[in-house]
């Protein structure tokens, strides 16, 4: 059975484009969950809406800051019931700012969407946006649907018809769940652990010169890097003169969740005489890099879109250096926290840094 075409992904695109090109990390169609109990105590999860695109970039004292679009070119579209759907959802995911964008939009709409405190652009607004930050220059072809479809068929399991998913392809299977649904619904602080837990699981699995494995790789070192620059925002927030000891409090839920958990370790410690410890042996490595990070968070701040660039422009489509994606000028900064991050996320997860040779090779 053929997939349905997305009549919206050609303004998808174009938007993502026009986002990138503004130095945002910005991923389509991100599912938004939610999980409840059912009347026998099972837990159970719920989508509740997708955001067609999202927008995150971090300035340079590491602020985060999050754009939602939503983007409709339907005819039988009621702009208002968008607008008010959009207001909801951008204060359910705590985004900073949303769009609506429309092929075309009535004064009425832009008079509602000023007072909940939206954008909206047409069609019009739109190319005119894109001639102001010479989008059509962008040698990644972030708007080209066949770029997107290319990546979108190698992304997840492959089974034939009839058939069953093995051990193999089951655990691979939490993995890819994970990304696309739970990472955006979990508290950030605890995305680190559940993050390199999973990718731990499947690092005997995923081999270099499978296409599906290295983009679930690179996928994973996105999130790993958001992670990193969420708890680098934080560390920022209460002061950089104790960075391990904010991390940790970042990590385990504030100071009361990790003073709690050290002492049922240590609690643990002494009615089993077991040395266990309260952090994975990962964690120093981890906290290395968040440190370099944080000393150099103008480059850190770019890390993201870097990392897609380097897929799209370097894995992709076969280019081995990324220059012409940033018109010359590369942040080489960006580019070494980039692999420095690369590396901590393969000694912490296990997998082999052959998935990301075109990144280590810059």
């Amino acid at each position: 059975m053929s997939k349905t075409p997305d009549a919206d992904l050609n303004f998808k695109l174009r938007f993502k484009r026009i986002l990138f090109m503004m130095g945002y990390y910005s991923p389509i169609e991100v599912m938004l969950s939610q999980y409840y109990e059912d009347s026998s105590g099972t837990k159970k999860r719920s989508d509740l809406t997708d955001l067609d695109v999202l927008g995150l970039k971090y300035d340079a004292v590491l602020n985060p800051h999050k754009v939602v679009c939503d983007c409709k070119s339907g005819r039988h579209v009621s702009d208002a019931n968008r607008l008010f759907w959009l207001r909801g959802v951008c204060d359910y995911f705590g985004a900073d700012l949303g769009y609506l964008l429309r092929p075309k939009v009535d004064n009425h709409a832009r008079a509602v969407a000023t007072k909940l405190g939206l954008r909206v652009l047409d069609e019009r607004e739109l190319s005119d946006l894109e001639k102001t930050l010479q989008a059509e220059s962008l040698v990644l072809p972030l708007a080209d649907p066949q770029f997107h479809e290319n990546r979108q068929t190698i992304w997840g399991i492959n089974v034939p018809k009839g058939s069953s998913l093995t051990q193999e392809q089951k655990q691979l299977k939490e993995v890819y769940s994970y990304l696309s649904y739970l990472y955006w619904f979990y508290e950030p602080h605890r995305n680190l652990f559940n993050l390199i837990e999973r990718f731990n699981r499947v690092a005997n699995l995923l081999v270099s010169l499978n296409p599906r494995d290295v983009l679930l790789a690179y996928a994973g070192l996105e999130r790993f890097a958001h992670c990193l620059l969420e708890m680098g925002s934080y560390i920022h927030a209460r002061g950089l003169s104790e960075i391990k000891n904010n991390a940790r409090i970042y990590l385990y839920g504030g100071y009361m969740g990790l003073r709690e958990r050290s002492k049922f370790f240590e609690l643990l410690r002494r009615a089993t005489d077991i040395n266990e410890s309260l952090d994975p042996p990962y964690l120093m490595d981890t906290l290395e890099v968040t440190n370099r990070m944080l000393r150099y968070p103008q480059a850190a701040a770019l890390v993201l879109p870097y990392i897609e660039a380097i897929y799209g422009w370097c894995v992709q489509l076969g280019n081995r250096d990324i220059e012409p994606v940033f018109g010359g000028k590369v942040e080489t900064g960006a580019v070494v926290i980039a692999r420095d991050m690369c590396v901590s996320f393969c000694k912490a997860t296990g997998l082999q840094e052959n998935l990301f040779s075109a990144l280590l090779a810059l």
